[in-house]
């Protein structure tokens, strides 16, 4: 297990305060919840590149539908206070008292994101041009990364489920000593590796159709009895009452959690 670094974390959380004071309207202002799940977002792009490993070292777990970190939450008051980030208290006769915090300081964008990984400052601005303070989108984004989608409520999450996939773009560096016909070559490489994979997730799809209907439906006389039967039974009406649905605890390890050819 990551060991935690506090300074990572501060950095990271306050980062995060600056990049949203430079939005106008609600989206300056960000609750507990916000600013947990992207810091969660920013280690899990971190992890993409560094073999399952986090920035921050936080331990993540799978709470109330969602990654949860005890020791985030705990950093996140002393880490606004000490850049000195603005609190505003909203009192609600429903729910608990919340806090909303905020910070406007150009100088402290640029500052705390020379400070920061690449990777890391890219992801906390990446996602919150996304999400902003958008609380219900954001949730369900993290709900259905890997690390979620791998565990079940009350579980560590892994970062190791993340593939590291290196994405290789055209205009990416190439070293100095190629020569342009080599340039061309490996260009031309990537291209058909691109069709071949391609190729074979059409491939992959189509399979997966025939395995789910291999053959076309008989519209016989069996046929429309059936439909008959299925209308008939959907016409009843269901006795008034509450009702429990009760799930497995193997859902949680699916496939169809995780399989994408499973829906």
């Amino acid at each position: 297990m990551d060991s935690i670094n506090i300074d990572r974390t501060d950095l990271v959380l306050q980062y995060i305060a600056a990049v949203a004071g430079q939005e106008t309207g609600w989206d300056r202002e960000l609750g507990m919840i916000h600013f947990i799940k992207y810091v969660y977002l920013a280690d899990l792009e971190y992890s993409k590149s560094h073999n399952g490993t986090t920035y921050t070292g936080l331990p993540w777990i799978f709470h109330h539908f969602g990654p949860w970190s005890v020791d985030c939450f705990n950093r996140i008051e002393p880490a606004l206070k000490a850049i000195g980030a603005t609190k505003r208290t909203i009192a609600s006769d429903t729910y608990k008292d919340f806090d909303r915090w905020s910070v406007d300081s150009d100088e402290l964008f640029d500052r705390l994101g020379n400070k920061l990984d690449l990777a890391v400052a890219g992801a906390v601005q990446k996602y919150f041009r996304k999400f902003g303070s958008d609380t219900y989108c954001i949730l369900d984004y993290v709900y259905k990364t890997a690390p979620m989608i791998s565990a079940a409520p009350g579980e560590p999450l892994d970062f190791t489920h993340v593939l590291s996939i290196k994405n290789i773009s055209t205009d990416e560096e190439i070293r100095s000593d190629l020569t342009p016909r080599q340039i061309k070559l490996r260009r031309k490489k990537l291209s058909e590796f691109k069709e071949r994979i391609n190729q074979r997730l059409e491939r992959k799809v189509q399979e997966n159709r025939m395995k789910t209907c291999p053959l076309p439906p008989r519209y016989d006389e069996i046929f429309f009895e059936g439909l008959a039967q299925i209308d008939a039974a959907a016409a009843s009406e269901l006795a008034g009452g509450e009702y429990i649905a009760e799930f497995s605890d193997d859902i949680w390890k699916s496939k169809a959690r995780h399989d994408p050819d499973l829906s």
